[in-house]
């Protein structure tokens, strides 16, 4: 697909490096030697205009032939069209061909909704024609295109909500003559960009962040510190799954040898950037902790303790904000995720406080804490699911995403694991591990780690489930 070179381009918004960058003639240009490839601009393009090029594992896309612009040459494909279907040229000038064009006809722009400005526009097609949820169901019979051998393509797994009617056009305008959709003739697969590596992200760090909340919470409660738990087992077991946070991102890049450009070369704007700075400022806590713990400096541990809260919180949560700069994916802007993300927090950072309750020698106040943090972390996630299911969802992007979570391909692993597994064992088994049991507890905690990572598991794949092109 081309780039539609947006005057507000979220694919700028959120790169961490500044690989992709916007040129003062309004050309968004494309810099290979800054991309780690963490495929964040994938996600962010509403109009499916990048793509990883395989020989150097970094994201690519038409630049506008800007290499030719600058010399005065039109894009190779204007040049090579025989039919000059293909207008370039400077909007800004109203002398222009283009110009004119935009000024006095009739022409669309792909997705206007998103708010991004797209410099790209159709002359001569029915706007229905721009928008991939107005076709008929996708399948894989195209021309021009092999069959795909031996696995089917991605694009053939429920991509069309199964609602007991033909597609509807969406308001403003109507289908073709004939009152028919569009149906599509041509295609190719869309891997998802993000897979299990970013799901099981969200849990590691979860449990990183929430293990300081939890104790915390003993703390409140009343616990002391001094325990082996609280001063030092507490802060090595979130350091260790906050170190295997890191060894998910990094490897989920395709460019993993360059994962430092993330603190060297990063732009602020970025909630990439943002999450690497907490989540390094949080590793330097629970390191100091740890040795305060070690030392029996009990004040010190208690004083870190509280410092851990904040950035545990914003650990926690900054993947809501770094989840709504990707533009394109519109289940992924649900304005309850943050509480979604530190609701989970407390889930299974309780949850892991009761596991580690087993061999430790622990005091009750703690347990005690630990159980209800789990029984609330969970129980608050139980409303946000019934929030997400009864609310009004304002683009058909997420009604589709939404029945591909809940009805369609996902549904089993959404409800089964991730409701079930994730909210309703956790809160019985944390009810009954608050008379002593306490070996139950810690099976429900254990319940709420596996049921979160299969409820985001179905968040991420389904928000990435609805076609972009």
């Amino acid at each position: 697909m081309r780039c539609n070179h947006c005057t507000d381009a979220p694919c700028v918004d959120i790169c961490p490096t500044t690989a992709l960058y916007k040129r003062d003639d309004g050309i968004v240009d494309f810099d290979t030697d800054r991309c780690i490839g963490c495929k964040s601009c994938m996600q962010a393009c509403p109009y499916d205009a990048l793509y990883i090029d395989p020989g150097e594992n970094t994201a690519q896309k038409c630049n506008y032939c800007v290499h030719r612009v600058e010399v005065g040459i039109e894009p190779a494909c204007v040049v090579v069209c025989p039919e000059q279907a293909i207008v370039a040229g400077d909007l800004d000038d109203p002398t222009t061909r283009i110009a004119k064009i935009v000024a006095n006809e009739q022409v669309f722009v792909r997705s206007p909704e998103q708010g991004t400005n797209p410099n790209l526009w159709y002359k001569g097609i029915e706007q229905a024609n721009l928008d991939p949820l107005s076709a008929e169901t996708v399948i894989n019979d195209y021309i021009w295109r092999d069959p795909p051998d031996p696995v089917p393509a991605w694009m053939s797994v429920d991509l069309t909500p199964k609602n007991g009617s033909d597609p509807q056009a969406p308001p403003g305008f109507e289908y073709g003559r004939n009152g028919a959709p569009p149906r599509v003739v041509y295609n190719t697969d869309h891997p998802m960009p993000w897979g299990w590596r970013v799901s099981s992200y969200f849990l590691t760090k979860g449990i990183a962040a929430g293990l300081a909340l939890a104790v915390a919470l003993a703390l409140l409660a009343g616990a002391a510190t001094g325990s082996a738990l609280i001063n030092w087992v507490a802060p090595l077991v979130a350091g260790l799954f906050l170190a295997g946070t890191g060894a998910l991102l990094v490897t989920d890049l395709k460019r993993p040898d360059r994962f430092m450009y993330l603190l060297t070369k990063g732009r602020w704007g970025s909630w990439l950037v943002k999450g690497a700075v907490i989540l390094s400022a949080y590793a330097a806590v629970l390191g100091l902790w740890f040795l305060a713990g070690i030392a029996g400096a009990d004040d010190l541990v208690k004083v870190l303790v509280w410092i851990a809260v904040p950035i545990a919180l914003a650990a926690a949560g900054y993947t809501a904000f770094l989840f709504g700069q990707a533009e394109a994916r519109d289940l992924w802007q649900s304005p309850i995720l943050l509480w979604h993300m530190v609701a989970g927090a407390f889930a299974v950072g309780g949850g892991g406080g009761l596991v580690l309750d087993l061999f430790l020698d622990v005091p009750d106040s703690a347990t005690t804490a630990f159980t209800w943090a789990m029984i609330g972390g969970s129980a608050a996630l139980g409303l946000i699911a019934f929030a997400e299911l009864t609310t009004r969802h304002p683009t058909r992007n997420i009604t589709d995403a939404m029945h591909h979570m809940t009805r369609g391909v996902y549904a089993r692993e959404w409800w089964l694991g991730g409701q079930l597994l994730g909210v309703v064992v956790p809160i019985v088994f944390g009810a009954i591990a608050l008379g002593g049991a306490t070996w139950v507890g810690a099976l429900g905690g254990l319940s709420a780690m596996a049921g979160i990572w299969f409820a985001d598991d179905a968040f991420v794949k389904a928000g990435q489930s609805v076609p972009l092109s």
